[in-house]
């Protein structure tokens, strides 16, 4: 995901953009998810 991120603070040319997109959107999902599991975890460790 770090790679992903460089390529995309780097990448200037349009075409290229979109291939790095649809990259993008296949680790939506997976980061949805580690969002949700780290705020029950925060929720849990307050109460």
């Amino acid at each position: 995901m770090k790679d992903i991120r460089n390529t995309i603070a780097h990448e200037y040319i349009e075409e290229k953009l979109t291939e790095v997109f649809e990259e993008v959107l296949q680790y939506t999902e997976h980061l949805i998810q580690i969002i949700k599991n780290t705020l029950n975890y925060i929720t849990k460790k307050e109460n």
